[in-house]
């Protein structure tokens, strides 16, 4: 190899190392793209769900069906890669924690015959406090109680109490806890 071609390969591997001014043109270049999807998610979530609650937040890569159908609360938090489904009515309830790549889904099929099948929705309701676990599934007709957590990858067919946490498939109460005083 020749003096000059592993100069050459020597300052590239520097500036690619994060060496010399084109490390911080994109770390800058960064900072500016975070802070306009930052605007660009909350002003998305507002145009899609004008009446969510006071300091509610939704992730820009959150797929919404019938955004007409969701009623959130206040202090919500939609994180990323999450699918609210509301073909029927889904509450999210106060101070709902919903983590990375849940699924919240209110319509399903009837197998009742012969296809094609027929399609049913039933409501979801999330109380106040619920923490979904990245993930997890949350499929229609059902109501999580108050501070309830749903594990990871957790996938919800039934009714949660409040105050228990389930995890597994279907979900299952795997402990519960004594409400705070």
């Amino acid at each position: 190899m020749s003096k000059s071609l592993a100069i050459q390969i020597k300052c590239m591997e520097s500036v690619l190392a994060g060496h010399g001014p084109l490390r911080w043109l994109l770390l800058g270049v960064e900072k500016i793209l975070k802070k306009v999807m930052w605007v660009y998610s909350r002003l998305r979530f507002r145009a899609l769900c004008p009446t969510a609650g006071q300091d509610s937040v939704c992730h820009w890569s959150v797929e919404i069906k019938y955004p007409e159908r969701l009623e959130i609360g206040r202090g919500v938090v939609i994180g990323p890669e999450t699918t609210l489904g509301a073909a029927g009515k889904i509450i999210l309830e106060d101070r709902v924690r919903i983590s990375k790549g849940v699924f919240i889904e209110t319509a399903g099929l009837i197998f009742d015959g012969n296809p094609p099948y027929r399609h049913h929705t039933r409501p979801i309701v999330i109380r106040k406090g619920v923490w979904l676990g990245a993930r997890s599934m949350v499929l229609s007709g059902v109501t999580i109680g108050e501070y309830a957590v749903i594990g990871a990858g957790a996938v919800v067919t039934r009714d949660v109490p409040p105050y228990a946490v389930v995890a597994g498939n279907p979900a299952k109460v795997v402990k519960t806890f004594q409400k705070a005083e």
